[in-house]
C-alpha cells in the first residue's frame, strides 16, 4: 500500500530503507516510518537539506554543519566537523559535499565505498609511503576552542582544514578532521570527542581504510595552558 505522508508544504523529501524524511518550508525536518534505531526521530532546529539512509538519517544545518541520528554501528552517523552544502546517507556509510566542493565519506568502507576516488588513487600510487608515523598535537585557543593537527615524526606539523573542536561541543560523539595529507598521501583523519563522564577531550586516529587507533596518551587535560601544543604518543597509520 501507499505510505502515509504528513500534510503540509515542504521543500525537499528523502526516502530511506523503511522511513522517510522531509524538509518543511520553514527548515524543520519531519520523519515517519520505521523508527527502531531512532532514524525517524528528527532533532529540532533549522536545516537546508536532509537525506534518509537505511537505518540512519543525516541533515545539513543552516550553519552548514552536518547532524546525523539513528543506527551508528559502522560510524555512518558520526559526521565530521566543518561546513557542508549537501549530504547523502547510504546503508552503512555516508558522504557529504564540503563547502569548498570536496567529498568526504565516513562509515563502512569494505568495497571501498567511503574512499573518494581521488583519495583511493593517491593511496594506490604511493603505498610505500602510506605508513608515515606521527603524533596528534592539540592546543587550547583564547576563544575556548581546541585546535588539533598531525605532527610528522621528525617532520613538520600538518594542519587539516577541519581542525577545531568548538568551545562547547556535544559529549560522547566522535568528530573528525578533514584528511591528513602528507607528501600527497591520505594518511587518515584525526578523531576527537569529549568524554561524557570526565569532560576530558579524547583524541584518536583513523587511518584511510583502517580501524580507529587509540594512542596511549590521548587525553587533553582540562587545565591545559592556552596556546601550548601537547602531543599524543607515536602513531603508525600504516602499521
Amino acid at each position: 500500500g501507499r505510505a502515509t505522508a504528513p500534510v503540509g508544504r515542504y521543500q525537499q523529501v528523502s526516502a530511506g530503507g523503511f522511513h522517510t524524511c522531509a524538509l518543511s518550508e520553514s527548515g524543520e525536518i519531519e520523519c515517519w516510518g520505521r523508527n527502531g534505531n531512532g532514524q525517524a526521530t528528527a532533532p529540532a532546529g533549522r536545516y537546508q537539506q536532509v537525506s534518509a539512509g537505511w537505518d540512519h538519517t543525516c541533515a545539513v544545518k543552516e550553519s552548514g554543519e552536518i547532524e546525523c541520528w539513528g543506527w551508528n554501528g559502522n560510524g555512518q552517523a558520526t559526521a565530521p566537523a566543518g561546513r557542508h552544502q549537501q549530504v547523502s546517507a547510504g546503508r552503512s556509510h555516508t558522504c557529504a559535499l564540503s563547502e569548498s566542493g570536496e567529498i568526504e565519506c565516513w562509515g563502512w568502507n569494505g568495497n571501498p565505498q567511503a574512499t573518494p576516488q581521488a583519495a583511493a588513487q593517491t593511496q594506490s600510487n604511493d603505498e610505500d609511503t602510506s605508513s608515515a608515523t606521527g603524533r596528534i598535537v592539540a592546543r587550547r585557543l583564547d576563544d575556548g576552542r581546541t585546535e588539533f593537527a598531525w605532527h610528522v615524526e621528525d617532520g613538520d606539523r600538518v594542519l587539516p582544514r577541519q581542525r577545531y573542536l568548538p568551545a562547547n561541543p556535544p559529549t560522547g560523539r566522535w568528530l573528525r578532521s578533514s584528511e591528513i595529507i602528507v607528501e600527497g598521501v591520505n594518511l587518515g583523519r584525526i578523531n576527537v570527542r569529549v568524554d561524557a563522564e570526565t569532560g576530558r577531550i579524547e583524541f584518536a586516529f583513523t587511518p584511510a581504510g583502517g580501524e580507529r587507533i587509540l594512542p596511549r596518551s590521548r587525553y587533553f587535560p582540562n587545565d591545559a595552558a592556552t596556546g601550548r601544543w601537547l602531543r599524543s604518543t607515536l602513531i603508525e597509520p600504516g602499521g
